[in-house]
């Protein structure tokens, strides 16, 4: 007797606590009915995972897939994202940061921009214009 089983769950999706990440913070299984179970792919703009985080699963027949990561409850949602033709805004409501090892630029709600690095390195092909009263420079 053959049979071929889609899933072995009622749904195709479901919610379970991630078990094994990597290093990058992908999810490599997770547990169901205290069995652990691999995972095959996770979408792409998913935030890095750590193990007891709890995820949304598609089931397909090549295993398991992670379609999301379910915020915790003290956990603010995303910033909102769009594109407008290639024009790409995000916005926040208090700040936004780009930050690496070495440098930071922050936008604050109140207006205030502050850049931090090593070096920081402003080209322009016309007049580069600094309008602010007064202008402290050292």
């Amino acid at each position: 007797m053959n049979a071929k089983v889609k899933s072995i769950f009622n749904h195709d999706q479901q919610l379970a606590p991630v078990s094994k990440v990597d290093e990058f913070g992908r999810v490599k299984s997770v547990t169901i009915n205290n069995d652990e179970h691999s995972v095959v792919a996770q979408a792409a703009h998913i935030t890095p995972c750590q193990v007891g985080d709890t995820v949304l699963l598609t089931h397909t027949a090549q295993g398991f897939i992670v379609t999301g990561l379910i915020a915790s409850e003290d956990q603010a949602p995303a910033a909102l994202i769009k594109n407008s033709q290639g024009h790409i805004t995000i916005e926040a409501q208090q700040s936004i940061s780009l930050q690496t090892a070495k440098g930071t630029i922050e936008v604050f709600a109140d207006g205030t921009i502050v850049l931090e690095g090593r070096d920081i390195t402003a080209n322009s092909e016309q007049d580069l214009t600094l309008a602010g009263w007064p202008i402290r420079l050292n």
